[in-house]
C-alpha cells in the first residue's frame, strides 16, 4: 500500500466569529419571554438567544459578530450521524476524505486545513492530535444540541490553531418534562445506526444519558482512471472503509447547588471504533498485518466540569476543565513492504517477510487536561470580561520500522522507534463590550498566550550515526482584535471586524495519519510559528420572513507550515518526512447568503461564495529546477504557475435547501455546488505524470421525507449524493488525491420514537 501522504491546504478568511451558547435554544427555533417557540414566527430566528465572541448574551440580531449555528432538527434533517456529516454543506466550510485505506478526514474552514480550526467540545479544546485524524467521523450526534461555528481570527478568545476560525460542539441538557427517544436506521451497503437517549430533571438534579452506535460495511466502486469512464470500476480496494462505532455518555446537572442562582455540570463520554479498509479480495482487509490494508482501533473517554455562579447582578463567574484520555492501536504494511524490499535475493525477488512475532502495530496515547475560568462585569455601558485558559498535553507514540534505504548502513535493520511529545499553553484574555451609543457597538480584545512543548525520539537500536535530536519550542504570542456593530435601522445592521491570529509549531494531525511513530517526521527548532490577520465587512437585513447578507472577508497569512519529504540533511537524522516555513498568502472574496419562508411551509436558505487564494511565490516542489524530485522529473516544472493557488479551495460554492412541512409531512432537499479549484497529484508510480489538476464544476445532491404517525413516531427515508456523482479521475498512489465523492448514492430509512 502506498504511504498516505497529505496534501496540505492553506489559508482562511475571516466572515466573523461568534460562539452560540443558550439554554433557551430550542430544536429548530428559541423561545421568547413568553415561553412559546418563536420558529413558526419567524423562519430567521431572530430572536434566538446567543453569546456572541465577547461572551455575552444577545439576541441573534444583535449581536456585535455574526453568528452561525447548526441546531439539532437541522443535524435531523441532514441525518448527519456524526460531526463531519454535520459540516457538511455549510458555507465556508469543507470536510473531506482522504486516503481509500483508512478514511482520514479533516475540516477546512474557508480554504484553511484541520490544523488551522479549533474545535471545541462544550467549549474546552479537547478535540486535538489523536483525534484530529479521525474524530470527525468518531464523535456521534445523539448529544448534540447545536453546532456554534466562528469564522476568522478567534485566536483574542481561543488561543493557538483558532486562525481558520472554532466549531464548538454543544451537548444536550435536560429539561423539565422527561423525555426517551429512540431511533433505529438501516441503510444500503450494511449502514445501521442505532440510538437511545433520554433525560429528566427534577426540580434541583437534573440527569441525562445517551448512546449511539453505528456500522458501515466498506465500499468498491471505482478504480484507478484518467476519465470518469474509467473511474467507474471496481478494483477490489475500498473506497469506503468498514467501521464500527459506538458513542456512550452521560451528565449530571445541579442547579442552585450551593447559591439561589449558580449550576454545576459533569459530564462523562466515552467512544470505541473500529475502522478497517483497504485489498478486499479474498477479504484480505480483514486480516491487520496484510499488505494493502490498514486497521485502526481507537478508544477515548472523556469527562469535564462546568460550575458558573452569578454574583449580584451584574458579575458572574465560570470554572471549567476537561480530562481526555484518547488511545489509538493501528497497523499498516509500512513495515511489511519496507522489510520485503530490504531483504530481496536472487532466489527471492519478491523479498522475504518478517517473522510472525516481530510484527507489532502503532501504539499511541494521549492525555489531555484544560482548564478555563472567566469573570463577567457589567456596568453603565460596558461588558467587561476578563479571563485564563490553561492546555496540557502529553502524547506517546511507539512505531515498528525497517531501514529500506539500500545506501544506508544499516539497510535491512528493523527496529521500534519511540516518540514524546509534550505541550503547555497558557493564555489570558480580555474584552470589553462598548455600547458607546444604543445604535453603536464597539467590542475591543486582547488575548496573550504562552506556549511551551517539546518532542523527543529514540529508537531500540542504532539504525543511523548519530543521535536523535530534541525539537524544543517557546513561543509568547499576542493577539488583539477589534470588532463594530452599527444599527442603520432596526432591520440593517454592519458590522467590522479586524484580528489576529497563530498557530503554534506543536500537535500537527498529518504527523499521526501516517500510523507511525516519529522519527519519520522532522520538525526543527528553528520552525516559525504561522502568523496571520484577518479583516471583515458585513451586512445584514432582516424582516419577519427572510434575511440577506453580504460578507466581504480578507486574510493574510504569515510563514505557512508546509508538509514534505525529508531534505537530504534531514534523511541523515533519520527521517522520512519535514516539516518547513514556506511562504506568505492571502485568502479574500464575498459571501452572499438569504434565507425566507416564502409560503407558511416552505422554507428555502440560500448561500453562495466567490473565494480567491494565492501564495506569494511559487512553490519550490513546482517551480524550484533545482529541487531534486523536479531534476529527476521535468515534467514537474510545467505547473510552476498553477502551484501559486491555494490547494482544494474553490473559486466558488454554492449551497441551497428546500424545507416543505404540510401537516404531519416534512420534506427536504438540498444541494451544494463546488467550483473549479486546484489539487495536487503527485504521483509515486511515475513521477513524470505528476500534475496540479484543476477540476470540473460540479454539484451532489440529498433528500429526506419524513412523516409522524401515532403522535410520538416518526418514519423517515433518504438519500445522500443521490445521483451518485464520483470523481472524473482517481489515482491510489496519492492517498490525498481525493476532492469529490468515489462512491455513489448512499440510501437509508428508519424509525424514531419520542416519549
Amino acid at each position: 500500500m502506498k504511504k498516505c501522504l497529505l496534501t496540505i491546504c492553506y489559508i482562511t478568511f475571516s466572515l466573523g466569529n461568534v460562539i452560540a451558547q443558550t439554554d433557551t435554544t430550542t430544536l429548530g427555533g428559541s423561545v421568547n419571554n413568553k415561553g412559546f417557540d418563536k420558529s413558526e414566527e419567524s423562519p430567521v430566528n431572530l430572536e434566538q438567544v446567543v453569546v456572541t465572541g465577547t461572551r455575552t448574551q444577545h439576541f441573534i440580531k444583535d449581536v456585535p459578530i455574526r453568528t452561525e449555528v447548526l441546531t439539532a432538527e437541522s443535524l435531523i434533517r441532514k441525518n448527519a450521524q456524526n460531526i463531519f456529516e454535520a459540516l457538511e454543506s455549510v458555507p465556508g466550510v469543507r470536510v473531506e476524505q482522504q486516503c481509500q485505506f483508512c478514511n482520514f478526514s479533516m475540516v477546512r474552514m474557508q480554504g484553511l486545513g484541520a490544523e488551522h480550526t479549533q474545535i471545541l467540545l462544550d467549549g474546552e479544546p479537547i478535540y486535538s492530535g489523536l483525534a484530529g485524524v479521525y474524530g470527525l467521523q468518531q464523535i456521534g450526534t445523539n448529544d448534540i444540541d447545536r453546532l456554534e461555528i466562528v469564522k476568522g481570527a478567534g485566536s483574542a478568545l481561543y488561543g493557538s490553531s483558532a486562525v481558520a476560525g472554532v466549531i464548538n460542539v454543544i451537548s444536550k441538557e435536560p429539561s423539565f418534562d422527561p423525555t426517551l427517544k429512540a431511533d433505529l436506521q438501516m441503510g444500503n451497503y450494511g449502514f445501521k445506526n442505532m440510538n437511545l437517549s433520554g433525560s429528566m430533571r427534577y426540580k434541583k438534579l437534573g440527569l441525562s444519558l445517551f448512546a449511539q452506535r453505528t456500522e458501515a460495511d466498506a465500499i468498491d466502486e471505482t478504480q484507478d482512471g484518467w476519465t470518469r469512464k474509467e473511474v467507474k470500476h471496481k478494483d477490489g480496494i475500498s473506497d469506503r472503509v468498514s467501521s464500527i462505532a459506538t458513542n456512550l455518555g452521560a451528565g449530571i446537572y445541579f442547579f442552585n447547588p450551593f447559591t439561589d442562582d449558580d449550576k454545576l455540570i459533569i459530564r462523562i463520554k466515552s467512544m470505541d471504533e473500529l475502522r478497517f479498509g483497504g485489498v478486499m479480495t479474498d477479504d484480505t482487509y480483514l486480516n491487520p498485518f496484510s499488505a494493502g490494508t490498514e486497521n485502526i482501533r481507537t478508544n477515548r473517554l472523556s469527562s469535564d466540569m462546568n460550575y458558573i455562579l452569578p454574583i449580584g447582578l451584574r458579575h458572574n463567574l465560570s470554572v471549567a476543565a476537561a480530562y481526555v484520555h484518547h488511545k489509538r492501536n493501528a497497523t499498516n504494511d509500512t513495515f511489511l513492504n519496507s522489510y520485503r524490499d530490504s531483504h530481496k535475493t536472487t532466489e527471492n525477488p519478491e523479498g522475504e517477510s518478517p517473522d510472525v512475532e516481530m510484527m507489532r502495530p502503532y501504539l499511541a496515547t494521549e492525555n489531555t487536561f484544560t482548564a478555563s475560568v472567566t469573570f463577567s462585569s457589567k456596568f453603565k455601558r460596558h461588558d467587561l470580561l476578563i479571563g485564563t485558559q490553561g492546555f496540557f498535553t502529553k502524547l506517546e507514540e511507539t512505531g515498528l520500522y525497517c531501514i529500506d534505504d539500500p545506501t544506508s548502513a544499516y539497510y535491512g535493520e528493523a527496529y521500534s522507534s519511540i516518540g514524546n511529545k509534550k505541550a503547555n499553553e497558557f493564555g489570558v484574555f480580555i474584552q470589553d463590550e462598548w455600547n458607546i451609543i444604543h445604535q453603536l457597538t464597539v467590542v475591543p480584545g486582547v488575548r496573550v498566550d504562552f506556549h511551551s512543548s517539546d518532542e523527543k525520539y529514540t529508537a531500540s537500536k542504532t539504525v543511523f550515526d548519530g543521535t536523535f535530536p530534541k525539537s524544543k519550542f517557546e513561543e509568547t504570542s499576542v493577539n488583539p482584535r477589534l470588532a463594530i456593530k452599527y444599527e442603520l435601522s432596526e432591520r440593517f445592521v454592519v458590522r467590522a471586524n479586524v484580528g489576529t491570529g497563530f498557530r503554534a509549531p506543536y500537535g500537527f494531525s498529518e504527523d499521526l495519519h501516517l500510523c507511525s511513530g516519529s522519527p519519520r517526521v522532522w520538525k526543527s527548532s528553528d520552525l516559525k510559528g504561522e502568523s496571520s490577520i484577518s479583516y471583515n465587512l458585513s451586512a445584514d437585513y432582516y424582516s419577519d420572513k427572510f434575511q440577506m447578507s453580504i460578507n466581504l472577508f480578507r486574510t493574510d497569512l504569515k510563514d505557512k507550515i508546509q508538509f514534505s519529504p525529508a531534505d537530504d540533511k534531514v534523511k541523515l537524522l533519520g527521517y522520512t518526512y519535514q516539516w518547513e516555513n514556506i511562504d506568505d498568502a492571502f485568502v479574500q472574496g464575498l459571501e452572499i447568503g438569504l434565507k425566507t419562508k416564502v409560503a407558511k411551509n416552505l422554507a428555502i436558505n440560500l448561500d453562495w461564495t466567490f473565494n480567491q487564494g494565492k501564495f506569494k511565490h511559487e512553490r519550490a516542489e513546482w517551480a524550484d529546477p533545482e529541487d531534486e524530485m523536479n531534476k529527476e522529473f521535468p515534467n514537474r516544472l510545467n505547473y510552476a504557475k498553477e502551484s501559486k493557488y491555494i490547494s482544494r479551495f474553490p473559486a466558488m460554492t454554492g449551497d441551497i435547501s428546500l424545507d416543505y412541512t404540510p401537516g404531519t409531512w416534512t420534506f427536504s432537499v438540498s444541494g451544494s455546488l463546488q467550483g473549479k479549484m486546484y489539487i495536487d497529484y503527485n504521483s509515486e508510480d511515475d513521477g513524470n505524470l505528476s500534475k496540479i489538476k484543476q477540476t470540473n464544476t460540479f454539484m451532489l445532491f440529498n433528500c429526506r421525507v419524513a412523516k409522524k404517525v401515532a403522535g410520538k413516531a416518526t418514519v423517515y427515508a433518504g438519500g445522500k449524493n443521490i445521483f451518485g456523482y464520483v470523481q472524473d479521475e482517481k489515482h491510489t498512489d496519492d492517498a490525498a488525491f481525493m476532492y469529490a465523492p468515489v462512491y455513489g448514492a448512499i440510501w437509508y430509512a428508519g424509525i424514531s420514537f419520542k416519549l
